[in-house]
């Protein structure tokens, strides 16, 4: 298909057109995979669309979308978009403060909520929200008592959509001719670490030719078999909606819809899927799951993974090294597959994975390197929503972890700055951030966009990565370090959650920990170490020995100078709804800091004199 100078609209149409009856996604209702059918699918996009723009929806408004993925989220935001409309989401994680700046920054004239907790966070500041014209509600399951002017069901829409078709005779095709690939089609609201996230606006041309079309230039045989692929991540994010909504209009691509996002393992085990992409969280935290299991599994049953992980560790780093690998050693690794790693993946749904996409974030390489030992051929993806969404992508092929791989070539360019900095020009360059022009002149310059991160090339083409330019902490002895770097070491535990790192100005880098409570505590039974809760688990001197030596472990992959000196475990987890993280579970080093500086301080203090001279400055 021809994406080139189309809009998203007119993809789907085309999409719709030639393959009305085939499937463009399942969606899981009372435990049962439902299919809808591309003309199932066209036909509530055409209701909906004609329901918002009797309703006052105009070119070019703002509706703002928010909720976990089902059907309703992908008819609402394509339906927007025919309209010449800009939708954007807002993550479910979000906080009631900023679900209010961004309703009130993007103006949206309307908002669409998939449930009553949704609408909770929106009704308190409705009546002075006055641009808002409907808060519309997918479930109004539990709303019963809900007496608002300004609330209206999905339903309700798809109604009124009905029924201005009926009485004019228009059809969605009409609005779908007026669209322009090179109009705003959507604002990705990107995390904000140090205040309220920022509105980056893409065009049609921006997704569909940088990431939509460069994937297939990695990833070639989504061009030529029909792959499997579960929706899990919040469609707010770029990378789900490219992935759920985007994809099957080009790609013969099945989409699973679960009944939510908590189920995942169970969706995996159930779709099998082809095609799996995550964050390094998800990774990191199914890692973690899987490690769990198998020490929980008989002596016998572990004697035969560890065997069958050391044979198949062999034959990595071999590929690795593009060493051959002998007839022999390529026996044992089949069978090692095929007995044990095979069904082991079988059981978690990861064992038919053709491509396997880490992105969003740096990828600690030790979570690579244990997926791909299992045998599922993990690749790092570097992006940024700035510039559609890919910048460079490792080959598939069990590349060796670390690098960021090359870049997406005749799509997205990408060149280094004198000082390192990442430069990046090409089709997928955005628009710029919504209402913040001083903000967009300072990174998007001359059709190009400073990345605000350096790396280097490799002499294999490889794109390394640096340091962020403005995350470098310098100790007080002057050495300059990274902390990303630092906490990618550490976070390869299977024990460890998130590692907040902190160095500016200080004689070592220190960190504070966020146990991983379900290993964590599946290793405190296993110890007979007891516990009530998460804090009491958290402060144990067992646990704490614990860290300590997965800490040891992250240390000796690092430098002297960038190696943890000391640590703390916090005593609760962090939680993206009160702002202890960005939606994304980005950190907050700023706010962080501010909820656990005694914790902090503490780790900096080496003497008890100089303990009481701290306590004092702190009034304690």
């Amino acid at each position: 298909m021809d994406l080139k100078d189309k809009s998203i609209p007119e993809i789907f149409l085309e999409r719709a057109e030639r393959d009305p009856d085939g499937i463009a996604f399942f969606h899981k209702h009372f435990g049962v995979f439902k299919r809808v059918c591309w003309k199932e699918y066209f036909r509530h996009v055409e209701d909906f669309c004609l329901g918002l723009v009797e309703l006052g929806l105009l070119a070019g408004d703002r509706v703002a979308i928010m909720g976990e993925c089902c059907p309703e989220w992908i008819y609402a935001s394509i339906a927007v978009e025919c309209a010449g409309a800009v939708d954007y989401g807002i993550y479910s994680t979000s906080s009631p403060e900023e679900v209010r700046y961004l309703i009130h920054n993007g103006e949206a004239r309307f908002v669409i909520v998939e449930n009553q907790e949704y609408a909770d966070k929106c009704l308190p500041d409705l009546d002075s929200l006055t641009f808002v014209k409907n808060l519309i509600v997918i479930d109004t399951s539990g709303m019963f008592s809900y007496d608002h002017p300004k609330i209206m069901t999905y339903k309700q829409v798809e109604e009124t959509g009905k029924k201005r078709k009926e009485q004019s005779g228009e059809s969605l095709s009409s609005f779908i001719q007026k669209t322009d690939g090179n109009s705003t089609a959507f604002i990705i609201y990107t995390s904000g670490t140090t205040g309220f996230p920022k509105g980056v606006m893409l065009s049609h041309q921006n997704i569909l030719i940088s990431f939509v079309e460069a994937a297939a230039g990695y990833f070639p045989e989504i061009k030529t078999h029909r792959h499997r692929i579960i929706s899990h991540l919040s469609m707010a994010h770029i990378l789900e909606r490219c992935f759920s909504l985007y994809f099957p209009m080009v790609y013969d691509v099945e989409v699973f819809i679960g009944e939510s996002v908590d189920y995942l393992q169970e969706t995996l085990c159930e779709v099998q899927p082809t095609f799996f992409h995550g964050v390094p969280r998800i990774w990191e935290k199914m890692a973690g799951q899987m490690a769990v299991q198998i020490t929980r599994s008989s002596r016998l049953k572990r004697f035969f993974y560890d065997s069958a992980m050391d044979i198949s560790r062999r034959v990595l780093h071999l590929k690795w090294d593009n060493t051959e690998i002998s007839f022999f050693l390529k026996t044992l690794c089949c069978l090692a597959k095929g007995l044990v790693l095979n069904p082991m993946l079988r059981n978690v749904g990861m064992r038919y994975v053709k491509y396997a996409v880490s992105a969003g974030a740096p990828l600690p390489p030790a979570v690579q390197e244990i997926w791909q030992t299992w045998g599922v051929d993990l690749v790092n993806v570097y992006g940024a929503t700035e510039v559609g969404g890919l910048v460079t992508v490792q080959d598939p092929g069990f590349p060796r972890p670390g690098s960021l791989g090359r870049p997406t070539g005749s799509w997205n360019c990408v060149e280094l700055a004198d000082d390192g900095e990442i430069i990046v020009s090409g089709p997928g360059i955005f628009k710029g951030y919504w209402r913040e022009e001083k903000l967009t002149s300072s990174v998007l310059k001359e059709g190009r966009v400073y990345m605000g991160e350096t790396g280097r090339f490799g002499k294999d083409g490889n794109l390394y990565f640096g340091e962020r330019k403005k995350d470098i902490m310098v100790t007080s002895g002057g050495k300059n370090i990274t902390p990303t770097l630092i906490e990618n070491a550490i976070k390869g535990s299977p024990y460890i959650s998130e590692v907040i790192v902190f160095a500016d100005g200080r004689k070592y880098p220190g960190a504070l920990i966020e146990i991983d409570f379900n290993t964590v505590s599946e290793w405190a039974r296993r110890n007979k170490v007891i516990y009530t809760g998460f804090t009491s688990l958290a402060l144990h001197p067992m646990v704490k020995k614990l860290i300590e030596g997965e800490i040891t472990k992250g240390n000796q992959i690092l430098s002297r100078v960038e190696q943890v000196k000391a640590f703390r475990i916090i005593p609760k987890e962090l939680d993206a709804e009160v702002g202890d993280t960005t939606p994304t579970r980005k950190i907050k080093r700023g706010h962080i800091y501010d909820l656990f500086k005694d914790l902090v301080e503490d780790m900096f203090i080496s003497s008890e004199a100089e303990k009481k001279v701290i306590s004092a400055q702190l009034g304690r």
